[in-house]
């Protein structure tokens, strides 16, 4: 394969792979707790080290895009909702959830009572205490800053809230929960507080991704019109060479 055409193939495949990122991102801008995609590709020569997903030719080296695929984490913008189930993480640190594949992490604090009054994500699995699942049976529920949950002036128990090691090595499950990458890592208690009636909001900044999404657009049509150049010359190349 020419080596211009396989680079701007290799461009092309990365566009597209950003643009699945930033869609998602998109989809996800009003999702309490989400934390945005972002994607980052260099330029590198295929060879020996780099060995291209084709046989090489006998021209120069393709040019390859190397993609890394990362979490941002940093917080969203935080709203006063006035719920007392709604939650924010004042500082660093993740909500501990029981899922059918075990505890997992997320900062997505739009909790509810469930019915049988433990309190529940917005997908129904257990918010985690320090000594098990949260009871939110009672008319007048109050959380303090330490995670303290009191229910009709009776302590009901304390949330627990953790944090990982920086810089963060966590894998998405869903659009908002978490699990370290590997298992071996284990969470500590975090030091950061609990705000009740506030809730944390998507990372995503809707214009920023617009406009990324747009340039990785042109970018994407750009590679195509090299590909289609190419392609011409090669087909004219074999007219001309059936003619002699």
């Amino acid at each position: 394969m020419n080596s211009g055409m396989y680079s701007a193939l290799s461009g092309n495949l990365a566009a597209m792979k950003r643009l699945d990122i930033i869609s998602n991102n998109l989809a996800n801008v009003n999702t309490p707790g989400y934390k945005k995609e972002k994607m980052s590709f260099e330029s590198m020569l295929a060879g020996s080290a780099n060995p291209p997903a084709v046989p090489q030719g006998t021209t120069a080296d393709p040019i390859l895009q190397k993609e890394n695929v990362y979490i941002d984490y940093v917080a969203g913008p935080v709203a006063q909702t006035g719920n007392p189930l709604d939650l924010t993480i004042d500082g660093e640190g993740f909500f501990v959830i029981q899922t059918p594949e075990g505890e997992a992490y997320t900062r997505q604090g739009n909790f509810s009572r469930g019915a049988d009054g433990t309190l529940v994500t917005a997908d129904g699995f257990p918010v985690m205490g320090r000594g098990g699942a949260i009871r939110v049976q009672g008319s007048h529920i109050e959380i303090d800053a330490k995670g303290v949950v009191t229910v009709d002036g009776t302590v009901s128990g304390t949330i627990n809230v953790v944090d990982f090691p920086k810089p963060y090595n966590l894998v998405k499950t869903s659009s908002a929960r978490f699990l370290p990458a590997d298992s071996q890592i284990t969470p500590q208690p975090s030091t950061a507080g609990i705000r009740q009636g506030n809730l944390e909001g998507s990372n995503v900044e809707a214009i920023s991704e617009m406009v990324q999404m747009i340039e990785t657009s042109r970018y994407f049509e750009a590679c195509s019109k090299v590909i289609k150049g190419y392609d011409d010359i090669a087909a004219k190349a074999v007219n001309e060479l059936g003619r002699l």
